[in-house]
């Protein structure tokens, strides 16, 4: 009698332990699937902010380019 009643209380362990492993396995996946959508995003923002600074590098450029050319011609009027 005390045999079923420990075998009893053992399958209640394991049912748990087996429930608390699924609803742990659930969580995880979860997580991952956060960290993927956080790690796009980041990726996203950070090819957005090269884009930014590409183009104030461009800009930068084409000004500078714009006063060598200014102060040429300047030099020509004298």
């Amino acid at each position: 009698m005390n045999i079923n009643f420990e075998l009893f209380d053992l399958g209640y362990i394991l049912t748990g332990f087996t429930i608390g492993a699924i609803l742990f396995s659930f969580y995880i996946s979860k997580l991952k699937k956060e960290i993927k959508s956080t790690k796009r995003q980041y990726e996203k923002k950070s090819i957005g902010m090269d884009d930014s600074s590409l183009r104030i590098k461009t800009l930068e450029n084409k000004i500078a380019t714009l006063e060598l050319a200014l102060k040429k011609q300047m030099e020509n009027k004298d």
